[in-house]
């Protein structure tokens, strides 16, 4: 599918910068109204660009670049061009696009590469999340440069133009960066060698070791000149030349094992997507190796049997229980059985039929809760890495993405050149045997370590159609958080009729199987604590979440909500 071009209306925008302007924030200024089009993103000034893209006369899909770029310039721990992404588009005839653009493992990767005998260069305490072992073969740039080759009408520099802009000129950083800046700033003193080997990051973003204050102007030189260089010649500029010799000789000097050869041989993949239904909805969701479709959809088919909407409208704690026992099961087999499937095989059809969802609602209790090895077998992430972001245009197009580096600031090694941020993605693999990742997840062999596979991931980019057309489209960044996050606004909306930003703002459980904790992201009434725990259940005292961002239609409009635990903010007209 081609969107027809609209040149003479999008040059005149796009020859002069666009003004993003972020004004002063009102209470619930994390919604708005959009009877034409909405974007939602974790930051003001990406939602902005993307508005900006699409009132000019581009598409969703443009606008979609555009926000990716300019969220490498404000979320730089994040998401940036060292990462990947997970993309899933429907367009108005009920085509949908699912892009897997999800880093690689180099050629040179070895399962056993971080075993306590394997090299460790920085002597960092976790090679695998830490320094240049710990980079994967980013995917970002080949995903959206294909999706503009594929669907743009607008000129790929000049989509990449707004953002060079923004990373140039600068912007008043909020509390969200300060906060993952400090974080990052405790890393770098914990271990010496990324300090004195690795300085982009901590001089640019951690201001040399006196740490970042909010409102403070960042600005970002290098990464305009490699925004500009990728949008002047695209993929090609990234994964050949200059650009990728820097990426290896940094990467290779650092004792990591990406090869020029990595580079210019990464391909994008497109992949079937993962479809089910709930109470009459469709639902379109990110197949392998996203997790998150499957355990989304699983724990859905379970609730849908047991009647969660109804015993939400009677006994919400009780509500709240089969929620939990639902998701318990949902991350119990994707710890089993989840990885990437260009190298392994997975029951797919089994965990998502209708059938399996009986047969473990079946033996759900009302009253208790059961031992850990009654959900599954192995073991089953929190993430400062990872954005999200939803657009509809005019046309009644819908994209929604998910992207990320992992935690925060990825590997904290950057081509400091190029103001690249470089991810640390090996850690999603189940990189050593019995020992948790970055998010207490321990995994099977399905997700080991091989050349060119693809690490799991819990980014859960979702739409849900009713009577055929968009009805809720959403997704999030928060590790394993993503998919209960995610689950619990859904449920917010479908099950207990709440408007999208009281969905939002509801309290949300999550249970990832292992650690057998339930954590929530505020503190629970006494009440609900209390009959969970008389259920058999662990509360942690630990608050932890995921970031949302969703879109509703809501009769003839679209309205548009960035979760506010991040500071993001939509737009729409």
């Amino acid at each position: 599918m081609v969107y027809p071009a609209k040149p003479a209306v999008v040059q005149t925008f796009l020859t002069s910068w666009l003004c993003v302007c972020v004004p002063t924030l009102a209470a619930q200024d994390w919604v708005v109204t959009g009877p034409h089009a909405v974007v939602t993103t974790d930051s003001a000034y990406a939602s902005n660009i993307g508005l900006e893209i699409l009132q000019s006369g581009g598409n969703a899909v443009d606008a979609a670049i555009a926000v990716s770029f300019a969220l490498a310039v404000t979320r730089p721990y994040s998401t940036g061009l060292g990462g990947g992404a997970f993309t899933i588009i429907r367009f108005a005839d009920g085509t949908v696009v699912v892009q897997d653009s999800r880093e690689t493992a180099p050629a040179a990767a070895q399962t056993d590469m971080y075993s306590p005998h394997g090299a460790n260069p920085l002597g960092v305490s976790h090679p695998s999340l830490y320094g240049a072992l710990a980079v994967a073969v980013p995917g970002l740039v080949a995903g959206r440069h294909e999706l503009w080759r594929r669907y743009g009408s607008i000129s790929f520099e000049k989509l990449a133009a707004p953002a060079a802009r923004l990373a140039e000129e600068g912007f008043p950083v909020d509390e969200h960066y300060v906060d993952n800046a400090n974080d990052a700033l405790a890393l770098y003193e914990k271990h010496q060698g990324l300090k004195t080997k690795c300085g982009y990051v901590y001089q640019q973003h951690l201001r040399g070791g006196a740490g970042a204050k909010r409102g403070e102007t960042l600005r970002q030189p290098a990464l305009a000149r490699l925004l500009r260089a990728v949008g002047e010649g695209g993929a090609d500029a990234f994964y050949r030349g200059p650009i990728a010799d820097a990426m290896v000789s940094t990467i290779q000097k650092l004792g990591g094992i990406i090869t020029r050869q990595d580079l210019a041989t990464y391909k994008v993949k497109y992949r079937g997507p993962i479809r089910g239904t709930y109470r009459g909805l469709d639902i379109i969701t990110m197949p392998p190796p996203s997790s998150g479709g499957i355990a989304l959809l699983e724990a859905l088919n379970i609730l849908e049997v047991v009647d969660h909407a109804a015993i939400a409208r009677r006994d919400p704690i009780a509500a709240t229980h089969y929620q939990i026992e639902a998701m318990k099961h949902a991350f119990a087999d994707r710890a089993r059985w989840l990885g990437d499937t260009d190298f392994v095989q997975i029951p797919q059809e089994r965990l998502l039929s209708k059938e399996n969802a009986r047969k473990l609602a079946a033996g759900l209790r009302a009253n208790a809760t059961k031992a850990p090895e009654a959900y599954g077998v192995g073991r089953g992430l929190d993430d400062a890495g990872t954005s999200h972001f939803c657009i509809v245009d005019e046309n009644g197009t819908v994209v929604v993405s998910t992207e990320t580096i992992n935690t925060e600031f990825g590997s904290l090694v950057a081509v400091d050149e190029w103001g690249l941020i470089l991810n640390n993605e090996m850690d999603d693999f189940a990189a050593a045997a019995s020992e948790p990742n970055a998010y207490g997840l321990i995994q099977s062999s399905n997700n080991r370590i091989e050349p060119g596979k693809r690490p799991l991931s819990s980014m859960t980019p979702t739409i849900v159609l009713k009577d055929g057309s968009p009805y809720l489209m959403l997704g999030g960044s928060g590790g394993p958080r993503i998919i209960s996050s995610v689950l619990n606004v859904f449920l917010g909306v479908v099950d207990y009729g709440r408007d999208l930003a009281t969905a939002m703002e509801a309290l949300r459980p999550h249970h990832q199987w292992s650690p057998d904790l339930i954590y929530f992201d505020r503190q629970p009434g006494d009440d609900l604590a209390q009959a969970l725990i008389q259920r058999g259940h662990k509360v942690a005292e630990t608050r932890k979440t995921g970031v949302i961002q969703a879109i509703v239609r809501d009769g003839a409009v679209w309205k548009a909500a960035s979760d506010p635990r991040k500071g993001g903010r939509p737009a729409g007209y």
